[in-house]
């Protein structure tokens, strides 16, 4: 176990009071609260505690502690008691050489755990340490990879090749339109990144209120994308990964847009293959429209004639437009269906139950176990 440097910034007038750590041990990275009283670990350990809770009580930062006027949110993660510790283990890796703060509220932790845990505010701050350079990280995907995108397109996700610093992203990503000008207030800039938990895929929205019909931002400035015209997703060079370092290169990606798409996807138009029997061959699905990348990868799943479902990979195609699935194992001749969840969606956020952008009057929805698609295939005769 190691222990790295860090600078404790609480005022300790109380030998007995909390010591808080940041610790590297198998499996992996925490930060400790020692020193507090079996009476409150007992109590913490029998109470159920919402996950807003915890972070009233124990509140980890990616930066220094904020002051009582900075509405900075603690990082996501899971608390634990172990042993005789309070264990904080963040849901992304903390980023290395960059100084993090925690606040610890004592009060607080003494409602939660039904127990005296004593008062005031505990504070620490450490700096995890660099690792060891490595490759530099690139961009390796930005979805959806067609270049033709309906003018009300709803995300996009940026694949890179190694976890990323968080916070820095929305600073380096930016909308160009043709004439080299910043679309201003393009993207949805939330307070917590939409990072995959390997923080290598971010998800980005294009501002849900400038593509809503109706809504204030919309009525003020319209859609970033317009119809007609080509723009570019720029990503600078000097984004940095992890370990603080940036990118290798920049990285463009060019957007042509057409008119907006406001109908739902419907699953009776794609077209199935089935395989053959005792052949490890995919079925292949096509779409008859780009659909939505990630969703399309973890939203429909084969079924055998029992229901179960079929253990196997999944691959999504070129531009989007098509779906495989490759079995573990040969396929048994039979009767087989794709079941699609409803919220699969298409580029501009439609799903199998509705629209993303209603205009008033309009009331298209669906109830979701009625959207649920099954598409049936046979293998062998």
């Amino acid at each position: 176990m190691a222990l790295a440097s860090c600078a404790d910034t609480a005022a300790r007038v109380d030998v007995d009071s909390p010591i808080i750590e940041f610790v590297e041990e198998a499996p992996g990275e925490l930060v400790a609260v020692d020193r507090l009283p079996q009476t409150v670990l007992a109590g913490l350990r029998l109470s159920e505690i919402d996950a807003d809770s915890w972070r009233g009580a124990l509140g980890v930062f990616s930066g220094p502690v904020p002051g009582p006027d900075d509405l900075t949110p603690p990082m996501l993660g899971t608390y634990e008691v172990e042993a005789d510790r309070l264990v904080f283990r963040g849901r992304f890796p903390l980023v290395r050489g960059l100084q993090h703060g925690v606040r610890l509220d004592l009060e607080v932790l003494g409602r939660l755990s039904g127990r005296d845990a004593g008062s005031g505010i505990v504070t620490h701050e450490f700096t995890p340490p660099e690792t060891e350079p490595g490759p530099a990280t690139r961009v390796t995907a930005v979805y959806p990879t067609s270049r033709r995108v309906p003018m009300n397109l709803l995300k996009l996700y940026i694949h890179l090749s190694a976890p990323m610093r968080f916070g820095e992203a929305y600073a380096n990503i930016r909308l160009v339109d043709e004439n080299g000008d910043v679309v201003p207030d393009a993207y949805l800039e939330m307070p917590q990144e939409l990072w995959d938990p390997e923080r290598t895929r971010l998800t980005l929205f294009f501002d849900p209120g400038r593509i809503k019909r109706e809504v204030g931002p919309n009525l003020q400035l319209g859609l970033p994308l317009q119809a007609g015209r080509s723009f570019r997703v720029v990503i600078d060079p000097g984004w940095r990964d992890a370990r603080g370092q940036p990118l290798a290169e920049g990285f463009e990606k060019v957007l042509t847009v057409v008119e907006p798409d406001r109908t739902m996807p419907r699953a009776e138009d794609w077209q199935v293959e089935a395989p053959g029997v005792r052949s490890v061959a995919p079925v292949q699905l096509a779409f008859n429209e780009p659909m939505d990348h990630a969703l399309a990868e973890r939203m429909l799943v084969v079924l055998d004639a029992n229901g179960a479902p079929v253990l196997g990979t999944v691959q999504v195609g070129g531009e989007e437009r098509s779906w495989s699935f490759t079995p573990e194992r040969p396929w048994q001749a039979g009767r087989y269906v794709i079941d699609v969840h409803p919220d699969i969606e298409d580029l501009a956020g439609n799903n199998l139950a509705h629209l993303f952008d209603v205009a008033r009057g309009e009331d298209v929805r669906v109830e979701t176990e009625d959207a649920r698609a099954r598409i049936p295939f046979v293998v062998g005769s």
